[in-house]
């Protein structure tokens, strides 16, 4: 598709006026590609601009007089693209043209990677070659990396107008999340955080990173439910746009965008983030509601008069024109009217074209010519480079010029999208100004402060779990005194000792799980691996004081039903002393103990944050409560595992007790001397319970 594109824009041109020798423009683009990881790739809507231009050009008479310039169209990678392939190959390929075409330049490249990578290469000895570039990027403000590289619009002042948008917002807090691979979006981010981190009064929440091109909704979920996402109502998300698009989808789904967070996505704009199958268009219409985009301002008034003699307006509509004839001739369904970088390729034209007509007379006069063009000779590229950096004229993209160090001068547009539209609300050129029809009297201030409000609330309901655990352990304590002091009692002795020691235990471990629970809603656990260690010794304690009670009440329950089955009672004694049940007992508790150190091996408990969206008394005034929680991924599969033995054990607990309920022998009958330690731990359990998940 490639070769067929050159062929058919070379032989248009070729059409259009005949002149003596002909020159070739090498433009590299992204065509138009379905492939998910493949981010911005509408560069073909790029080509009927150069194709413009070049009619402009070859149209003006004093512009390159005896020669005709031409545009080969080549396939590049992507935008976001992580392997640079097709366009060092694209260049390469070009290079063996045999007695055709002479190419003295390269455009186009409006990707960052892939134009740092191309330009890494030429411009270099055996491959001198100018490129001017539509890559906004500041990481190819590098001359010395990217010596022959050339930029019609640089993204540096990008940074300059969110301070200034934020500072007049009044805005001082602001966290950013940015691509962590795309060098053009890590090169903003770091440009942004540098700048908040030096202004003194600015501060900074999240400090760049965080999205990759695995990003889902659950993972954006996750980073907005930490306290600086909820806290920090400004954020600047710096990424693609499936990116954007994900981010904007788990803030709807988690409440968090307008009006009362405020997103600033620089470089994209609401078509890309409306044409997105994250969320279906209704929620992605709902989630875009208020985001605010910067772009690079390409564009002029409709009366600007161009370099063409044309003006704005005339030119835009000539480019609808040749944007129809264009889709037509290469089969390509080209109809977007709204790309940013259309007007690049067509300065950059225009700027080859002057330069090339401003170096015929120091060639002529150094004996040297066009036609002696080579890419292993920079002789000719430095004449070249000379009548650049004095170029200066009105592009469809801006004012044109590279005086400044290559820094072409550059000015920004803010938008906000309201009900699907892009709204104009500011300009940046130095200065911000705001247009007439935005007020920034209701914007909303730049974070939140979160109420933290705990789970045992109110304080009386934790005091009194608190002393009900209190009398439980106090009662323990006593009846444990009792049953050592009068251990080798007739009816204690009957009772087996041991046994009702392990109930004590069981009951001091339900006790120690409550008021572990009651202590972790009372205080901030803000140290990380004091979190972890609370969170395990309440499941730990909780789980084994569970089945230490209810594997013993078992254990008791079938000794008794054992010794008083007819004709069994010496031979169930031998089975029955106390030190066999003790190891009944420890066995199953082996289990819990298992499902527990696997647990947490596999999917450490450990300390989380909820936020749950509450109303103010007035049920108009929304306003975020952080609640902390101890949780897992599979948190629930663990629980049922935990307590599924124990929930097993409790059932033929009821079944013994009907079983044994005519036993006579009162001194066997030994639950009631432990019931009332019971009853308090298993009503202080019940309450932690029932407070677990509200």
């Amino acid at each position: 598709m490639g070769v067929v594109l050159s062929v058919v824009t070379a032989l248009a041109l070729r059409c259009l006026v005949a002149k003596a020798s002909v020159l070739s423009l090498l433009a590299i683009v992204p065509f138009p590609s379905n492939d998910s990881s493949v981010g911005w790739s509408r560069g073909l809507e790029l080509v009927p601009a150069g194709l413009l231009a070049l009619k402009h050009i070859n149209d003006t008479p004093e512009v390159l007089k005896g020669h005709t310039l031409e545009l080969v169209v080549k396939e590049g990678e992507g935008c976001g693209a992580s392997v640079v392939v097709k366009d060092i190959y694209s260049l390469y390929q070009e290079l063996q043209v045999v007695g055709g075409r002479k190419v003295v330049g390269v455009v186009g490249l409006p990707c960052s990677t892939p134009a740092g990578a191309l330009s890494k290469l030429a411009g270099h000895v055996g491959l001198d070659v100018i490129q001017i570039s539509g890559s906004s990027s500041p990481a190819l403000s590098d001359r010395v990396k990217y010596p022959r590289l050339y930029r019609v619009a640089s993204s540096v002042g990008i940074v300059d107008s969110i301070i200034s948008f934020m500072k007049d917002a009044k805005w001082k807090r602001i966290s950013v999340y940015s691509d962590e691979q795309g060098l053009y979006f890590k090169t903003i981010a770091q440009l942004l955080v540098k700048a908040v981190r030096n202004d003194t009064e600015m501060k900074l929440g999240n400090e760049g990173g965080g999205l990759t091109a695995q990003t889902d909704v659950p993972s954006v979920e996750k980073i907005l439910n930490v306290t600086s996402g909820i806290q920090n109502k400004i954020k600047v998300i710096i990424g693609t746009e499936h990116q954007c698009s994900v981010f904007l989808c788990a803030a709807y789904k988690r409440n968090r965008t307008w009006p009362g967070y405020v997103y600033i996505l620089p470089d994209r704009d609401v078509k890309e983030l409306l044409n997105t199958d994250v969320c279906d268009a209704q929620t992605m219409m709902k989630a875009v509601e208020g985001v605010f985009t910067v772009n690079v301002a390409l564009s002029v008034a409709n009366d600007s008069v161009l370099i063409s003699g044309k003006t704005y307006q005339e030119y835009r509509l000539e480019y609808v024109q040749e944007l129809s004839a264009y889709s037509e001739r290469t089969g390509y369904p080209l109809d977007s009217f709204d790309n940013i970088y259309v007007n690049s390729l067509y300065d950059e034209v225009w700027s080859f074209a002057l330069a090339l007509n401003s170096s015929v007379h120091v060639l002529d006069a150094r004996n040297l010519s066009l036609e002696n063009f080579r890419f292993n000779s920079g002789q000719i590229s430095d004449i070249l480079e000379e009548a650049l950096q004095k170029l200066e004229f009105q592009g469809a993209s801006g004012r044109i010029s590279f005086k400044n160090n290559r820094q072409p001068i550059t000015s920004f547009s803010m938008h906000q999208i309201v009900s699907g539209r892009a709204v104009l609300v500011a300009t940046y050129n130095g200065s911000l100004t705001i247009t007439e029809n935005f007020s920034l009297v209701h914007l909303p201030p730049d974070s939140i402060s979160i109420d933290r409000v705990y789970i045992l609330d109110p304080l009386w309901l934790m005091i009194i779990i608190v002393c009900i655990c209190g009398l439980s352990l106090i009662l323990l304590v006593f009846n444990a005194a009792l049953l050592i002091r009068y251990r080798n009692g007739h009816d204690i002795k009957a009772s087996s000792p041991s046994l009702s020691l392990l109930m004590f235990v069981g009951c001091i471990l339900l006790d120690a799980s409550v008021l572990a629970f009651t202590f972790r809603n009372m205080y901030t656990i803000s140290n990380e691996v004091f979190s972890v260690i609370l969170c395990n010794a309440e499941v730990w304690s909780l789980s084994l004081g569970t089945n230490l009670i209810i594997n013993t009440l078992f254990v008791r329950l079938f000794r008794v039903y054992r010794l008083f089955q007819p004709n069994n009672f010496k031979k169930a004694g031998r089975m029955c002393r106390d030190e066999m049940l003790v190891i009944y007992i420890l066995l199953l508790t082996t289990y819990s103990v298992l499902v527990l150190l696997i647990w947490a091996v596999s999917d450490l408990y450990q300390m989380q944050e909820e936020v749950v969206l509450v109303y103010a008394s007035d049920a108009t005034t929304p306003y975020f409560r952080v609640e902390q929680h101890c949780g897992c991924s599979y948190e629930t599969l663990w629980l049922s595992l935990l307590f599924l033995l124990s929930a097993v054990l409790t059932l033929g607990v009821v079944l013994l007790a009907v079983l044994t309920r005519h036993v006579k022998k009162s001194h066997f009958k030994d639950t009631k001397k432990v019931n009332i330690c019971i009853f308090t731990s298993i009503l202080a359990l019940t309450t932690l319970l029932t407070l677990w998940k509200l």
